[in-house]
């Protein structure tokens, strides 16, 4: 259901006549339309385009009477000057607007029983309002409180600050993330990607509760996705949008997002974390690969349950490492890992032993040569995509649910939220085309690795407690 709610794919917008084949308006003209690949048009990314101030997009779900209520700023890290910016000012959104203090807010919450949260990601800030249904327009209220009148008060921003600098130390402290980090800056660097979110300690110290008021201004600069799901009147819920956030008319345009950095990534090709001693050795491998509205993503999505993304299905590479070879304690493949408006990454994570890492990266190697050279089975392929059509419905059960895969649609400008496009095509992905894809993305003679080694390990960098890069 992403894009506008008046497209149907192949057909006209509703209430209008049908436009010429290969022509799209743009504003009172005919212009001609993006090529089409498979169905999904091919385009920019989102990032390079300036779409409406406001989007939104409301859908009732029969179920509980609940409504889940979302509201996405674009920008996130992207908008940065300091690192970890996004982050601290994101979840301030909750703590504190013009009308209420944060305490008033939490006790208002737990009277009504709502669920009331703000983030921070690399590429938005926003807020999520969970409600009982009859409680609808108070929700969207709160909603346009917190994201169009937020008040970043110093007392919060201090505490706040100091959670996420806390929240920083833990993760470092966990040997997988540490070198997951390290592999991120050796793929991404210069991106915003290629940092953690947080940023560093040294960042944090430098952010000011004055930082926020104004990055919260450029996010919202850039435009704002406000979705609603749940037991609701659509065309009340409509109206009641509309009203609240007046000021951002859809027909004014965003302004476009900054340009970042692209991802270069560092050399060598082969990097090293040090880690803790005691702690186990953590191997990432993998290069950049798509970004969230590719075209490619199904047959990429088939392809990870394939080398071992499926849940319970053993998979080419888990199969092979943990059970034939005995080699990880834990397996976890993905083919666009993080992706967003920039490209997301094939990863093979293994939790292991330091002794096992050559083996490792040996059979990893030639186990996705094998693949390109080779491609799937049919019975490969078919048992990837029932996991993928079985496991589908299951993400959209709930309004919460719902609300998440709609604004994710609308943000990423993805064909639809409700699935059907994907589900068609992993429906329709033959043999043929996933090769295809395999040769395209997955490209073994480019495979960056990250090895976490715990202090002492022979071979090991010096130890060092700062964050990688």
């Amino acid at each position: 259901m992403g894009g506008d709610p008046r497209r149907r794919p192949g057909g006209a917008a509703r209430g209008r006549r049908p436009l010429p084949a290969g022509r799209r308006r743009r504003g009172g003209r005919l212009v001609p339309a993006p090529r089409r690949r498979g169905g999904w048009p091919v385009r920019p990314p989102a990032a390079d385009a300036a779409p409406p101030r406001l989007i939104y997009r409301v859908r009732r779900v029969a179920g509980a009477p609940i409504v889940a209520a979302r509201a996405w700023l674009r920008g996130g890290a992207r908008l940065e000057r300091i690192p970890g910016q996004a982050v601290v000012c994101g979840r301030l959104l909750a703590e504190g607007s013009r009308r209420r203090d944060y305490r008033r807010i939490a006790r208002q919450a737990e009277d009504r029983g709502m669920a009331v949260e703000s983030f921070g990601s690399y590429e938005s800030i926003g807020a999520s309002i969970d409600a009982l249904a009859g409680d609808w327009q108070l929700a969207l209220d709160w909603l346009a409180e917190l994201v169009l009148e937020p008040a970043f008060p110093a007392g919060r921003f201090t505490w706040m600050r100091r959670q996420v600098a806390a929240e920083l130390d833990s993760l470092l402290d966990q040997g997988d993330l540490r070198t997951a980090y390290g592999f991120a800056e050796q793929l991404y660097h210069p991106h915003p990607y290629g940092r953690p979110l947080h940023g560093t300690a040294d960042d944090l110290a430098r952010l000011t509760a004055e930082d926020c008021p104004a990055f919260h201004a450029r996010a919202l600069a850039h435009g704002l996705v406000v979705v609603v799901t749940g037991e609701i009147d659509e065309e009340a819920v409509g109206r009641r949008i509309e009203a609240l956030f007046a000021d951002l008319e859809p027909a004014q345009r965003a302004v476009p997002l900054p340009a970042v950095p692209a991802p270069a990534g560092r050399s060598p090709a082969r990097r090293r974390v040090d880690l803790p001693a005691g702690d186990q050795a953590h191997f990432y491998a993998g290069h950049l690969t798509i970004p969230r509205n590719h075209p490619d993503r199904p047959a990429l999505d088939l392809l990870a349950v394939a080398l071992g993304a499926g849940g319970g299905l053993g998979g080419r590479l888990s199969t092979l490492i943990r059970e034939q070879q005995g080699l990880a304690y834990s397996v976890d493949v993905a083919t666009a890992a993080g992706a967003g408006l920039d490209p997301g990454r094939l990863v093979v994570y293994a939790a292991t032993d330091a002794e096992h890492l050559e083996r490792l990266e040996a059979l990893v190697g030639d186990e996705l040569r094998r693949l390109v050279e080779d491609g799937l089975s049919e019975a490969e392929i078919e048992e990837a995509r029932s996991y993928l059509l079985g496991s589908h419905p299951f993400r959209r059960e709930t309004a919460r649910q719902w609300a998440d895969r709609l604004a994710d649609a609308v943000f990423y400008d993805l064909p639809d939220a409700g699935g059907r496009w994907c589900l068609e095509r992993w429906q329709r992905l033959d043999r043929r085309a996933v090769d295809d894809a395999a040769r395209l993305w997955i490209k073994p003679g480019e495979l960056r690795l990250t090895t976490g080694l715990p202090a002492g390990t022979p071979g090991a960098p010096p130890s060092r407690r700062e964050a990688p890069g």
